[in-house]
């Protein structure tokens, strides 16, 4: 597709999300109001174990510190040879919230340290900072900004990583600014957001990895009933990556366009639910070697609390996502989570979760990968300051290629801190 071709689409874009947003602007006096969800039993208030920082004059702090020892059956998520270690986690993190009027400006920053037994080569440092400003319920308005920094390192598991097991954790600088306003006019909600990530991978290995990303949507929710919404979603993203071409020589920037439409549902206020379906095109810029994909896009969320210390929900969602191995033009991530919420005590919480990921990758012939994992967590709350936690995980991805192969077990024992 040409260049005044891909301007036309995103044209015809935004003057649709324009007439969408004036529609929602212009209608009568506000009355519509977002469906809540349930709370889960381990966000339910616990009045003898809630922790509400310390009041320093108008700012309100709050600080903790998570340290956790777990043993990890396969550091290095190899489908042989595979090599395990005990690690040392140090989280610390801090947050100092100051309210102003009906709004409030949070800024928080944490780190992350991680120190192997045995293999200390892969030892790291993670850190990061953000400020947000939230305004809500202002003449049935709402606006959120946000805008962060972090250093992180690249998972064993990320499926686009390109460092095998002598290699050491690459680093990766990130940047994040968004903003998101809502409106409610009469039975109309609309909700405009803008954002853009920048991502740095500081390993030269990796500069073909190097890119940012602008996003903006809007969304017009229409309510039917009290307790019954529906809604529907446009949104654009554009990929610019720094190298003009990647190491194999293709120019990787790409436009995704989509739309969702959707439903949500409150009943009883046990159940609530929020599903959304609809389409993705992506526009590469190199379409001769890169060629256009359509695929389906779902996002949805069941929440059902059957009573007051126990909650299930299932999320799934389906997009595609940024990649730069050979051949392939876009992956296409489906992501399936079921969680189990039980408070089996009011100061001991249980939870289990089941996950499932499919990455397809289009127009690659190395193959798909599929990952399945469980976790069970159990935490138990001392008192406001002190919760001590232990959990185990299992996750194996299966693969055509031996190599994208693994089996991982991780057993953790930590205590949290407040100050």
């Amino acid at each position: 597709m040409s260049q005044w071709d891909t301007l036309g689409a995103i044209r015809r874009i935004l003057l649709t999300a324009l007439a969408a947003v004036l529609v929602a602007i212009c209608s009568k006096p506000a009355m519509a109001q977002e469906l809540d969800s349930p709370v889960s039993p381990s966000k339910m208030p616990r009045p003898d174990y809630d922790y509400d920082g310390v009041n320093i004059g108008s700012f309100k702090l709050k600080a903790e510190v998570d340290v956790r020892v777990d043993y990890n059956s396969n550091i290095f998520l190899t489908s042989a040879n595979e090599e395990t270690d005990f690690r040392l986690h140090i989280d610390p993190s801090l947050v100092l919230i100051k309210e102003i009027g009906s709004g409030a400006i949070t800024a928080e920053a944490h780190m992350g340290l991680r120190r192997h037994l045995n293999v200390t080569r892969e030892n790291s440092t993670t850190y990061g900072a953000s400020l947000n400003y939230r305004v809500s319920g202002v003449k049935s308005e709402n606006f959120d900004a946000t805008i962060g920094v972090s250093r992180n390192i690249e998972r064993r598991a990320d499926p686009e990583t390109r460092a095998g097991p002598t290699d050491l954790p690459r680093k990766i600088n990130a940047f994040l600014a968004e903003a998101i306003y809502s409106r409610a006019s009469g039975r109309i909600r609309v909700t405009a957001g803008i954002g853009t990530e920048k991502y740095n991978q500081l390993a030269a290995a990796d500069d073909d990895r190097d890119m940012t990303v602008y996003r903006a949507s809007v969304a017009v929710g229409y309510k039917l009933a009290s307790t019954l919404d529906i809604f529907s979603q446009i949104y654009v993203n554009r990929r610019d990556f720094r190298l003009a071409r990647d190491f194999g020589g293709v120019d990787r920037d790409q436009n995704t366009y989509g739309i969702i439409f959707g439903v949500q549902r409150d009943i009883g206020g046990r159940l609530h639910g929020k599903m959304g379906i609809g389409i993705f095109q992506t526009e590469p810029a190199q379409v001769t070697i890169l060629p256009p994909q359509t695929g389906l896009r779902l996002d949805g969320e069941i929440t059902w609390i059957p009573r007051d210390r126990t909650a299930f929900n299932f999320r799934i969602s389906r997009g595609d996502v940024a990649t730069v191995r050979s051949g392939a033009s876009t992956r296409v991530d489906t992501v399936a989570r079921f969680i189990i919420d039980q408070e089996i005590r009011h100061n001991l919480l249980c939870q289990l979760s089941v996950a499932y990921v499919s990455l397809r990758y289009l127009g690659e012939s190395r193959g798909n990968l599929t990952n399945k994992g469980s976790t069970l967590r159990l935490e138990y709350l001392l008192d406001r300051r002190t919760s001590l936690f232990t959990s185990a995980e299992y996750e194996q991805r299966s693969a055509r290629d031996p190599i994208d192969k693994y089996k991982e077990m991780t057993f953790t024992l930590g205590i949290t801190r407040r100050f």
